[in-house]
């Protein structure tokens, strides 16, 4: 991640350890990440991410260990990729297809790159996801 503000993007190195601050690059060390799955009959794994930080492929894929389930329907959430460039941003995709996710719903960091390549490559795939949308997954 990068350390500072450039553009809009990075992380606060006020925020940061001490150690962490001067340098300009640094491992996002957000060992602490969330992440949901339900199993919808006759669907698969819904799975719901909050922020992505140890990057949604490797999410859905502990989802689908723990579970035993191979089918993902739905990958809903943070994917953590506004500060990412595009070559990072199209393997995350590419991880998404090779699991064939039914729908992927990118929400707050994911970024505006992530959302367009997807809707230019797969829109049958990706929902746009705003503040007060309600989504119904079920049997």
């Amino acid at each position: 991640m990068k350390v500072g503000i450039d553009n809009g993007l990075g992380c606060f190195p006020d925020k940061m350890p001490p150690d962490r601050r001067p340098i300009d690059w640094a491992p996002d060390e957000f060992d602490h990440e969330i992440s949901t799955c339900v199993n919808v009959k006759g669907h698969g794994l819904v799975v719901t991410t909050s922020c992505g930080h140890r990057g949604v492929g490797n999410s859905v894929k502990q989802a689908m260990a723990v579970s035993g389930v191979r089918k993902v329907h739905a990958v809903v959430g943070g994917f953590h990729l506004a500060p990412h460039k595009e070559d990072y941003v199209r393997q995350t995709i590419k991880e998404l297809v090779d699991l064939d996710v039914d729908y992927i719903v990118p929400m707050h960091c994911t970024g505006e790159p992530f959302y367009e390549i997807l809707k230019a490559e797969l829109p049958k795939k990706v929902i746009r996801s705003y503040t007060g949308t309600k989504l119904v997954f079920g049997a």
